[in-house]
């Protein structure tokens, strides 16, 4: 993490502190690892497949490793499994669906990718819905084919987290902490040098050193008083980069269910 704060440079965080806690390295535990991963939910735990299996891997989550957004998605995936399906209509449903919002080269990238994405998860033990052998596909709104892929009825994200997370157990170079909250990046001349960490039932955190650290802690929604995000999504990885000096952006985009709205 190299971005520079322009809200330090515009004084805008200057009633900031930089550590909810003040830090004595000399008395606390020191823990060291290649890569530290914080959040257990699907893009942290996936990252942690991608990682050389020669390097230690450190993946913290401050609840159960089972309590993430990933966990409690409901809707499918979409992806171009259909024959008759291509993969220019689901590019053209996407932009059409975003407005301008979209970046093209991104979306592209994503809807290319998805079938072998979406091959992967079966190889790694995700069980789809299927009838009579064939995976069953579904179509929702802004979608022209029928290419959305469910399990358990509604409840995919439950699914595909189950499969994930026996893999990544069965990683011997991956290390899972449980109930253990971030409570700060460690930093040292604008990089990010791992993280001060509180485990359940240390009276101390835990300073983790990490070659490579990578923030993948998930949304806010419980910032709001209405949400139909899980307990865990509070925002607190928004927070630390923050206070290390990240910029933030695009926070006025929020995941919400319309039953939210009254």
């Amino acid at each position: 993490m190299t971005a520079p704060n322009r809200f330090i440079e515009l004084g805008l965080q200057s009633s900031f502190p930089r550590y909810l806690l003040p830090l004595r390295p000399r008395r606390m535990m020191h823990y060291f690892t290649d890569v530290l991963i914080i959040g257990g939910g699907l893009a942290g735990l996936r990252a942690a497949q991608e990682i050389d299996p020669s390097l230690d891997v450190l993946i913290v989550t401050k609840d159960h490793i089972q309590e993430s957004n990933s966990n409690y998605a409901q809707g499918g995936i979409a992806s171009v499994w259909d024959p008759e399906d291509q993969f220019d209509n689901h590019v053209a449903d996407t932009l059409k669906a975003g407005g301008s919002l979209c970046d093209p080269e991104v979306v592209e990238r994503v809807v290319q990718e998805a079938p072998r994405r979406i091959a992967e998860l079966i190889r790694w033990g995700t069980q789809f819905d299927q009838r009579d052998g064939e995976i069953l596909l579904g179509r929702e709104g802004g979608h022209s084919h029928q290419r959305i892929l469910h399990a358990l009825g509604d409840a995919t994200g439950k699914e595909i987290m189950r499969a994930i997370i026996a893999k990544t157990r069965d990683s011997k170079n991956c290390e899972i902490w449980e109930t253990a909250f971030t409570l700060d990046l460690l930093t040292h001349e604008g990089r990010c040098c791992g993280a001060a960490i509180a485990r359940d039932g240390k009276s101390e955190p835990v300073l983790v050193w990490s070659n490579q650290t990578l923030l993948c802690t998930g949304g806010c929604g419980q910032v709001y008083r209405e949400s139909t995000n899980p307990r865990v999504a509070t925002g607190d990885g928004h927070a630390i980069a923050f206070r290390a000096g990240a910029v933030v952006r695009d926070m006025e985009f929020m995941q919400f269910h319309p039953t939210v709205l009254y």
